[in-house]
């Protein structure tokens, strides 16, 4: 059996980290649905629930309890990654150094949803929780992009121009920008203060309400950041080599901009509904790993033809 997983060692591990993923993605998901459903106090208490490990499961509760059990899942894996790195690639390997991180960063969000629930979701807190689950997601597309065999290699035909390396070093911080304001204006309560659509109720600079004008530069940035997004993924769709695992992520993250654009008009005309709110999450944290991975890729490219 340590035979298997010492030669097998690469592929195990970049399975691990794309099964993290997808459970990030669904925790994210969770949340969202823990904010719609307003369950974040189904549990007030902190670590347990009801002072219980397993508590009566009520709606609210089995929500906010269920998100819990997810994110201790995470945890978990978190744990056998490191394990798995510091037995098979040693302590000083980038795969040990990432799962270290990462059990660090899934610390730091444990400690955060216990402070968010004790203060009794103060806005801004949930807000920090948010943004760390982005860079556990990034450093999970991280150690993806460096234990999938040949993953990286040959996936450029040549170097970017200077000026579309800036676009793409700036695309990241953009996309965070865009995803952590996005849950501002919910935390702020005005999310579905514009109920039309491109404009605000008629309004497009001036505003009547302070709620209007804070929804609208939402849009505003999502003009912007969005440019830059699909100007980013054709770039390096463009100087990506056929058939690359960064071909396919640059045309998938163009496609899913756009379809996210689109759903957005959509949860404006039907009345911000929950189950298109948490949709509109997914999609949104579905954006950040595309992006994610654009950035990491070219990284690991012009990494390697340094090294050559």
């Amino acid at each position: 059996m340590n035979d298997f997983l010492k030669i097998n060692k690469v592929n195990i591990l970049s399975y691990l980290s794309l099964l993290g993923i997808f459970m990030v993605l669904f925790q994210i998901t969770l949340g969202g649905v823990v904010r719609v459903t307003e369950s974040g106090l189904g549990c007030p208490d902190w670590p347990l629930c009801d002072g219980e490990i397993i508590p009566d499961l009520d709606y609210h509760t089995a929500i906010e309890w269920g998100h819990r059990v997810s994110g201790s899942s995470i945890g978990i894996i978190i744990l056998v990654i490191n394990f798995f790195s510091l037995k098979f690639f040693g302590s000083k390997s980038r795969e040990s150094i990432l799962g270290l991180f990462l059990l660090l960063l899934v610390l730091i969000e444990g400690v955060l949803g216990g402070i968010t629930v004790l203060t009794e979701l103060v806005w801004w807190i949930r807000l920090i929780h948010l943004g760390v689950s982005f860079v556990i997601l990034f450093e999970f597309a991280y150690l993806y992009a460096i234990s999938k065999p040949g993953l990286s290699k040959n996936s450029f035909s040549k170097k970017l121009k200077p000026f579309h390396e800036k676009m793409l070093f700036l695309l990241l911080p953009s996309v965070f920008i865009l995803m952590l304001y996005g849950s501002t204006i919910v935390g702020l309560g005005a999310n579905s203060s514009c109920m039309s659509w491109p404009d605000c109720m008629g309004q497009w600079i001036t505003f009547k309400e302070k709620s209007y004008f804070i929804h609208m530069i939402h849009r505003y940035l999502a003009v912007i950041i969005g440019l830059l997004i699909l100007y980013s993924a054709h770039i390096v769709g463009r100087f990506s080599s056929k058939n690359t695992f960064v071909k396919l992520i640059s045309r998938s993250l163009s496609f899913m901009f756009v379809f996210q654009i689109i759903f957005s008009i959509l949860l404006v005309t039907a009345g911000f509904t929950n189950l298109l709110r948490v949709i509109h999450l997914t999609f949104a944290a579905t954006i950040w790993i595309f992006s994610s991975w654009l950035f990491i890729e070219y990284r690991l490219y012009t990494q390697s033809t340094l090294i050559k």
